[in-house]
């Protein structure tokens, strides 16, 4: 018998927690935008009472996650590399193209949304500038939120392609890997819009109905995606998951996160369902927000994170060490911190005595 060992030297981690951050932010803002998007072009008091608390967790999200991708490139400076040497094969610098796309439809809509809530409420004193002119930008406001929805959709493809080219790892090397990072970003949106409504802007339970129904449905389509991976990658024999087969079977830690997973989502989903029945549990619905988010982000650390630790060659693990450090534990708290210090200050703006109904006509529908 001949026995040959193969030695593989520990490899570093390319990505570092920044990244896990960025597409957990990146997400989030994505896809709550699309939402206050669907409110401009559908016309109905539901949709537009969802606009305000979709607006706070787009916004707050949105400015905070290229904070962390420029923390990911190691040297900020590294940034303007992208528009010097853009190369149109690459998800990474089409990325660096649909970002400011998305970031001036998001940030242009919020202006031109909050002017119309100023002008027909009254902006405080040191905001007066920004309502004055006798310019609505009504007729605008459909094109932004054209653009805004054009680039929402953009990052979600862009964000999970640029996971997804790569070969070298088998577990992401799969179209499934755009659909699941997508749908776990509408549940977490959705969970912090629901929070939002809640705790911040103390909506009624009538007006979070529909999200709360919208987070059930997030929640289904989160669970059938990776069944839909499952079933496609067992007909096909996917190197994808195939490599998961095999992680499952060598290793504990993955059939742990693989039961965690199975676990968490089953009971958001029953505990969902069970608060949709009633006001008082519509109204309480907000408790199951920090575990949803914790959900999503855990599933981006799962992928970008855990999948690293798995060499291309040799068997094993590569542990990885969290670091206390900015590139570690305190980079991760610090983003969280900026995000939650955002959030707050947002809703002194946003979400102001008529902010949740842009104008007089949706006061009414609402309360009517």
């Amino acid at each position: 018998m001949n026995i040959a060992e193969i030695i593989v030297p520990q490899q570093e981690v390319s990505w570092l927690p920044w990244a896990v951050q960025y597409f957990f932010l990146v997400g989030m803002a994505a896809t709550a935008a699309i939402l206050v998007a669907i409110g401009e072009f559908v016309r109905g008091g539901r949709w537009q009472r969802l606009q305000a608390p979709a607006l706070v967790v787009a916004i707050s999200t949105g400015v905070i996650a290229p904070i962390a991708l420029l923390a990911d490139l190691h040297q900020p400076g590294r940034f303007y590399h992208f528009y010097t040497d853009i190369t149109p094969w690459s998800w990474m610098s089409l990325g660096a193209l649909i970002l400011p796309v998305f970031m001036t439809g998001l940030l242009g809509y919020w202006v031109l949304w909050q002017r119309a809530v100023f002008k027909a409420e009254g902006a405080p004193r040191w905001l007066a500038l920004w309502a004055a002119g006798n310019w609505s930008g009504q007729a605008l406001r459909p094109w932004i939120a054209g653009v805004m929805f054009i680039g929402a959709l953009g990052i979600l493809l862009y964000t999970g392609s640029e996971v997804m080219i790569v070969k070298a790892r088998a577990l992401w090397h799969t179209e499934w890997m755009i659909v699941n990072l997508a749908l776990t970003a509408f549940m977490a949106s959705l969970a912090a819009i629901v929070f939002t409504q809640a705790r911040i802007l103390a909506a009624t339970p009538g007006d979070q109905r529909l999200t709360v129904r919208l987070f059930v449905l997030a929640l289904i389509a989160t669970g059938v995606g990776p069944v839909g991976w499952a079933v496609t990658g067992w007909i096909s024999g996917s190197v994808s998951f195939q490599a998961f087969l095999r992680l499952v079977e060598q290793f504990a830690y993955w059939r742990i996160v693989f039961a965690l997973s199975v676990a968490v989502g089953g009971g958001l989903l029953l505990a969902a369902l069970w608060m949709l029945r009633t006001p008082r549990g519509i109204a309480r619905a907000w408790w199951l927000a920090p575990l949803a988010l914790l959900a999503a982000w855990s599933f981006r650390w799962a992928v970008l994170m855990d999948v690293q630790s798995v060499p291309k060659y040799g068997a094993g693990l590569y542990p990885y060490h969290l670091p206390l450090g900015s590139d570690g534990l305190l980079g991760i708290l610090g983003v969280f911190g900026l995000w939650l210090a955002v959030l707050m200050i947002l809703p002194g703006i946003i979400a102001n005595r008529g902010a949740v109904h842009p104008n007089p006509s949706m006061r009414e529908v609402a309360h009517g």
